[in-house]
């Protein structure tokens, strides 16, 4: 049976690119995860007959807050019995999930090669539970603003409505298109570089410990019992 041997980390050549290449897409992504913080994560467009081409209401989320044609939207919702939020429960979290992830998938770079890549991997998969979760209460915040109407309003032949996530729907007279900002976007790239960079990592650490198990096998291999004695 081979014994394994510990030996010094690796520092061949293609150890160190694989070190540099790691830490150069974390750096990445945390840069790409402060940049979303001044870009918009989803924006819808309102089109009406009324509202045409470049005149058509817009409304983007932030990650921090609300911009767009907000007032605009606030008189108009007056007649179908809606109001828009000034805010979104998510304001309050979303923007120190993100610079978190950014500080964290730094961080992990410096720690020990046994527990690096798994630390990497963390990082980007607690940041997608915590976007799930912002999803799930802009869907509900969504819903709710369509469905609990003030039902006295002028036009009431509006029926109940949930405006969509992504993708285009007709509500009373204007066509509402929703899509991914592109902080959305940079969020997105920049998990994907933390899972990569965990991924060269745990290459890294394998390819450190395949040397270590050579020299016990090779002396097991060399080994030749004496024949016994009679």
């Amino acid at each position: 049976m081979s014994k394994r041997i510990k030996t010094p980390e690796s520092k061949t050549p293609e150890s160190r690119m694989q070190r540099f290449a790691a830490i150069s897409m974390a750096f990445i992504a945390a840069a790409l995860l402060i940049i979303s913080l001044k870009l918009p994560l989803w924006h819808m467009r309102l089109e009406a007959p009324q509202y045409r081409g470049e005149e058509a209401l817009r409304v983007a989320v932030h990650p921090n807050a609300l911009h767009g044609d907000l007032r605009e939207l606030a008189t108009l919702n007056q007649y179908i019995g809606v109001h828009v939020p000034p805010t979104l429960p998510e304001f309050k979290w979303l923007p120190a999930a993100l610079v978190s992830a950014a500080i964290l998938g730094i961080v992990t770079c410096c720690f020990g090669r046994s527990i690096r890549s798994s630390a990497m991997i963390l990082v980007p998969a607690a940041l997608a539970i915590a976007l799930a979760i912002a999803v799930v209460q802009a869907n509900m915040q969504m819903r709710d603003i369509g469905h609990n109407r003030d039902h006295r309003t002028v036009l009431v032949g509006v029926q109940d409505f949930t405006p969509p996530f992504l993708g285009t729907t007709k509500i009373a007279q204007f066509e509402v298109s929703s899509a991914l900002g592109w902080g959305a976007w940079l969020i997105g790239a920049a998990m994907a570089l933390q899972a990569a960079a965990a991924f060269l990592s745990h290459q890294r650490r394998a390819s450190a410990a395949a040397p270590a198990i050579i020299p016990a096998a090779r002396a097991t291999a060399q080994f030749k019992p004496e024949p016994a004695l009679h």
